[in-house]
């Protein structure tokens, strides 16, 4: 079976037949019903579009990256930032071992894979560490008949059916057959159909067999994942990257039910970027913060809109901030995470309506201070841009920055020091390399939280 042909794009970007070079790819393309059924599973998760033209076929993807394999072609949605940084960004927003993470950067062939296979390599190499400590084992209650007697003795059972020649018990049996390893066996399992490499995919299926073979099959969910993951304790707590990188994959990954008789079942696996920028900097900016400046991400206020009337009876709008700093218990500035180019892509009138209202609603000092944080691409310097909400006659004022996050510089240390509030940001970003790449002082784990 001939593998269909790879198309390399990049987020935020369309791509047509009359593209030069890539667009060459797409002349001629027809979707298949299957093609079309997997799309339609991935619409309002993901921002791809894919228009049949009579020319071909024409994508377009906004912030997400992934990929995506149809009938006739597959698609790696590459990011803007280098990829050994993306992996860097995704173990530290999401608290990984950094090493079992970061180091399938030099040992997988990323180009043309794409991300999926770098979470699964990962977890690939996470369970082998699990599975070289041993299974965690634990007690499960069990409440079966049995011939003899083990336990605790049902009393009740046994006179009322005295012919039985068997007696109910009830006892506690040490197994490593319960959620916990059950769960990374499904993981490994939804890998393997999900991963672009065959040869991946045989590897994560050879391990769900060697190492949990003989275990239960259970069904993975969202729900399951969060409360596995909130579950951890001291004992169980190295499970938590490969559990973590289950959810990410679980999360993202699509599988098509319909493909053409003999044919590799479609599958895609997308990850919102605007997500990881944000979860990337909740946990930077906490970590990087003065000792006199506190940060509340997901600041929510349900305190700033009061129906004076409300017949249908509806629920209290909220409004909800990525982050609110305040020095000493007083706010002195709003911010919000936006994952996109500005060179291209100015503030929209929808996105500056909704930093105004995040600048009215806190008490500030004038003019109140709302900073719109996107990532600068790397080697692109900051271009200072600042707009003024002023309405005429009023006191309050609120003034709108547009802060770029230097992120490959973040992540591979050649920043040393930057901080969104510093008068000096700019000079900042040009700092002499650092010899350590995040804060050291990380906050604690933050639970998969999906929006």
């Amino acid at each position: 079976m001939t593998p269909p042909p790879v198309l390399h794009i990049r987020e935020w970007s369309t791509t047509t037949p009359e593209t030069p070079g890539a667009g060459a790819l797409l002349r001629g393309i027809r979707l298949s019903d299957a093609d079309r059924q997997l799309l339609e599973e991935l619409e309002g998760r993901a921002s791809l579009r894919c228009t049949e033209l009579r020319s071909g076929l024409a994508i377009s993807v906004g912030p997400h990256i992934g990929t995506v394999g149809l009938s006739g072609l597959r698609l790696v949605i590459m990011p803007k930032i280098r990829i050994d940084n993306l992996m860097r960004m995704v173990a530290y927003a999401f608290d990984l071992s950094d090493l079992l993470v970061t180091e399938t950067r030099t040992t997988y062939a990323t180009a043309e894979h794409g991300l999926v296979d770098l979470l699964g390599l990962s977890l690939l190499r996470a369970v082998e560490h699990i599975a070289r400590g041993g299974l965690l084992p634990d007690y499960l209650s069990r409440n079966e008949d049995l011939a003899t007697p083990r336990g605790r003795l049902d009393m009740r059972h046994i006179a009322t059916h005295p012919r039985r020649a068997t007696l109910r018990c009830t006892y506690d049996e040490l197994t490593v057959d319960h959620e916990l390893n059950q769960v990374l066996a499904a993981g490994l399992r939804l890998g393997s159909a999900v991963m672009q490499s065959v040869d991946l995919r045989l590897e994560l299926a050879r391990s769900a067999d060697r190492f949990f073979g003989d275990l239960t099959r259970a069904p993975l969910d969202a729900e399951l994942l969060r409360t596995i993951l909130d579950g951890l304790d001291r004992r169980s707590s190295h499970y938590r990257t490969a559990l973590t990188l289950i959810a990410l994959i679980h999360h993202g990954a699509r599988l098509g039910e319909h493909a053409a008789p003999g044919a590799m079942p479609l599958s895609s696996f997308t990850l919102n970027m605007n997500m990881l920028f944000e979860r990337f900097l909740g946990r930077f900016l906490s970590a990087s913060a003065p000792d006199d400046v506190g940060l509340s991400a997901q600041d929510i206020r349900s305190d700033v809109f009061s129906y004076l009337e409300n017949a249908s009876g509806w629920n209290q709008p909220t409004i909800r901030p990525d982050f609110v700093f305040r020095r000493r218990q007083r706010v002195i500035a709003v911010a919000d995470a936006k994952y996109k180019n500005r060179r291209e892509r100015p503030p929209s009138t929808a996105e500056l309506y909704q930093l105004t209202a995040y600048g009215l609603a806190y008490a500030m000092p004038e003019p109140r201070e709302v900073l719109l944080l996107h990532p600068l691409a790397m080697g692109e310097s900051e271009r200072a841009t600042t707009l003024l909400f002023a309405p005429s006659g009023s006191a309050q004022q609120v003034r709108i920055r547009l802060v770029g996050v230097p992120v490959d510089g973040l992540l591979d240390g050649t920043v040393g020091r930057w901080w969104p509030l510093d008068p000096n940001r700019s000079k900042a970003s040009h700092s002499v390399p650092s010899p350590r790449t995040m804060p050291s002082a990380c906050p604690g784990h933050q639970q998969l939280g999906w929006r």
